[in-house]
């Protein structure tokens, strides 16, 4: 999951300070929560994403419930700009393709030049 916001310039020292206190929060109370990361975007320092996975539903809605969480929102709302855009993904399984021969049809013409 991604939650992306920007939050007002003169308010950007207020945000950190409140996104350090938050991720300590997180690390040490929430077992379910297997990585939380904050990032800051390097063009533009009041918009910043936060990227998170979680071992199941259940410690995803454990997590929405946090009193860490509710103080973050109170602090970092007032001070956004905009609403925050949350993104739900879901980890790509790759699995191996059975063994291919190593010609390639005739016909058969590459999707992608090498870069």
């Amino acid at each position: 999951m991604t939650v992306q916001y920007k939050v007002k310039k003169k308010k950007l020292t207020k945000a950190k300070d409140a996104l350090s206190e938050y991720v300590d929060a997180v690390k040490k109370n929430e077992s379910g929560t297997i990585e939380y990361k904050v990032f800051q975007d390097d063009d533009d320092s009041s918009s910043f994403v936060h990227i998170m996975s979680f071992a199941d539903k259940n410690a995803k809605k454990t997590h929405e419930k946090t009193e860490h969480l509710k103080k973050l929102k109170k602090i970092l709302v007032p001070i956004s700009k905009g609403k925050a855009v949350y993104t739900t993904l879901t980890e790509v399984k790759f699995v191996k393709s059975p063994e291919k021969s190593e010609e390639t049809p005739k016909d058969m013409v590459p999707s992608h030049k090498p870069i």
